[in-house]
């Protein structure tokens, strides 16, 4: 199955993982700028632990491969999106 690239966030307690652009998400989990702060700084608001949130910074995400299918949906696991470089040990 192809693969493609994607820049994504991993939610820290249920290790979901977030394809950016596919905002808002269909399991009701989004991504919200931090306009009080620096610009690249986002809240991810996972449906696991809302009303907490996740911070993180665009300049500091990894990329990551997943199909088209995980794709059009925005998110999915690790299994289904996979860290570049880690591909190759999950493909074996």
């Amino acid at each position: 199955m192809p693969y493609r690239l994607h820049r994504c966030v991993e939610c820290p307690k249920c290790h979901t993982r977030y394809i950016l652009g596919a905002n808002p998400y269909g399991n009701g989990s989004y991504i919200v700028s931090h306009d009080t702060v620096e610009s690249d700084l986002r809240r991810l608001f996972c449906t696991c632990r809302l009303p907490d949130y996740h911070e993180f910074k665009l300049n500091e995400m990894k990329a990551y491969a997943a199909s088209h299918s995980v794709y059009e949906r925005g998110y999915g696991s690790p299994d289904e999106i996979v860290l570049l470089g880690d591909e190759q040990k999950q493909a074996s």
